[in-house]
């Protein structure tokens, strides 16, 4: 029986010979021989994000991922003949006399198993499947990684050695990763940034510059001044930024509040431990809806490094604050979560129903600050949102008018 991953390797050879980058003229691109106005959908459904054609010729992995969903879709459905004569043809008889003018159908199924080592689909003398050689960039495809972001972490790397001596299928594999320490740790967009960087480098160098361009910006306004030299290279200020934006999820508010305390700190930007201890102290204050001065930040930062103090005691008089702040969830808070957690069914609503990113919504909008001082009740918080004028603006409440004035014309016999 010819396996997938057999399949896979003899559609590459007569497709491409295997060149993960030629696009030949009509349009299908990458060693499967992918037609371009297929890429967006099927990169939606197979990597949960659309790509270009030409960010998916650049993309091995990309282009491993989505035949291995698409045609293993087939694969499942019509065996490994069918699937051969689907992707071929669109239909899954493996003996059609149809042709593109080159091949009829079974001419080209009969190729691609020859390659797999499946023989063909005349019947008798079926030669024993033989297990194509694939490279490590290839076994790492089967499991919707690359090797340089497998190499990047011991403990993928570890797994990912574990996974093919045991020749692990790739849900068993998928299943395995979410259990390490690594994806548990990692936000998602930690994840996608970090996926995006090894997997799609062409991508992510431009999201990155996307990200530097927007955010210099943001530092002139808060009178950081151009943060990029002359020859394009930036400040290390604008690299953490840009990183905190792009992996961490920072929207361009809090963005902006990190720089401002930067610009405004006495004697210069701090870095080091002293810099950490800041930046820890900016964002527990963040998280909890505080707001300090740079020098209470600088002056707690130097005491914590000097060993006067330490983080958890400063960290402690923040929460202290913000519980007195919030004091229907003070408990709460001081126990240790954050108020920004707290506010999440809150947050969750202004953004569903005004219709904003969620990363655009935090403990200084109106309506979620509101509800934390008085522990509003969810159904009443709702009302209350549907009462800003920016709801009449959103397609939530034109379909709600809509539904409204359906009803009322039903009631009148004058709708169905």
């Amino acid at each position: 029986m010819t396996t997938l991953d057999q399949l896979l390797y003899g559609i590459r050879q007569i497709e491409s010979g295997g060149n993960y980058s030629v696009v030949n003229g009509v349009g299908a691109v990458g060693a499967y021989q992918v037609m371009k106005a297929n890429i967006p959908s099927w990169t939606k459904r197979a990597l949960g994000y659309s790509m270009t054609w030409q960010q998916f010729r650049n993309s091995r992995a990309a282009q491993d991922t989505v035949a291995r969903v698409i045609l293993g879709g087939y694969y499942k459905k019509y065996g490994a003949a069918g699937a051969a004569s689907m992707w071929f043809s669109g239909q899954p008889n493996p003996n059609s006399r149809a042709s593109d003018g080159g091949n009829t159908v079974r001419q080209y199924v009969n190729k691609v198993l020859a390659a797999s080592g499946g023989g063909s689909v005349g019947g008798g003398g079926v030669p024993a499947p033989v297990t194509p050689k694939l490279s490590s960039d290839e076994l790492a495809s089967q499991y919707g990684l690359t090797s340089a972001l497998i190499n990047s972490s011991k403990e993928l790397k570890r797994l990912f050695s574990k996974a093919v001596s045991g020749q692990w299928s790739a849900a068993r594999f998928q299943a395995s990763l979410r259990n390490t320490k690594w994806w548990r740790t990692q936000s998602d967009s930690l994840r996608k940034y970090i996926t995006t960087k090894y997997e799609d480098p062409a991508t992510f160098k431009q999201d990155w510059l996307n990200a530097r361009r927007k955010i210099n910006a943001l530092a002139v306004q808060v009178g950081l001044g151009n943060q990029i030299n002359s020859k394009g290279n930036s400040s290390r200020l604008l690299r953490d930024a840009t990183y905190n934006a792009l992996a961490l999820g920072w929207s361009d508010d809090r963005i902006k509040d990190w720089l401002g305390t930067k610009a405004t700190t006495h004697g210069g930007i701090m870095w080091g431990e002293a810099g950490e201890a800041f930046d820890k102290l900016h964002t527990v204050a963040y998280v909890n809806g505080l707001r300090y001065s740079s020098d209470w930040y600088k002056k707690n930062a130097v005491s914590i490094v000097s060993g006067r103090s330490t983080q958890e005691t400063v960290e402690a008089q923040i929460r202290k604050a913000a519980a007195a702040r919030y004091s229907a969830f003070g408990e709460q808070i001081l126990a240790g979560q954050n108020a920004i957690d707290l506010a999440a069914p809150y947050i969750k609503s202004v953004s569903d129903l005004l219709e904003l990113p969620e990363t655009d919504v935090d403990l200084y909008n109106k309506h979620v600050a509101d509800a934390m001082h008085k522990a509003t009740p969810l159904w009443q918080f709702e009302q209350q949102v549907r009462s800003d004028p920016l709801w009449k603006k959103t397609k939530n409440a034109q379909d709600s008018l809509m539904g409204i004035a359906h009803q009322v014309a039903k009631d009148f016999g004058l709708a169905y």
